[in-house]
């Protein structure tokens, strides 16, 4: 008999959590109140397909200036360094 913990997790899916706040924040400045009751002008799945659109890019741009930040190996050759002087 195999219990609720045999099960192996899911992957992680790229940009959930971001993806997550991106939605909650449009779905919370996209609904109206009209007479005592909300609702929701654009359709939500469509604005769930563009929270994780707008998730990849985060991401996408997140390791781009991660890269670019990082260190940068300029003009130094390991094969000339001398260890016997240290």
């Amino acid at each position: 008999m195999s219990g609720p913990s045999d099960k192996a997790p899911p992957p992680p899916v790229p940009g959930l959590e971001i993806a997550t706040r991106i939605y909650v924040e449009l779905i919370g400045r996209s609904y109206l109140r009209v007479e005592n009751a909300a609702v929701i002008k654009p359709d939500p799945f469509e604005l769930a397909k563009l929270s994780f659109t707008l998730a990849g890019a985060f991401l996408k741009a997140e390791a781009e200036i991660k890269a670019e930040s990082g260190p940068k190996n300029v003009g130094y050759d390991v094969n000339t360094l001398d260890l016997s002087k240290l």
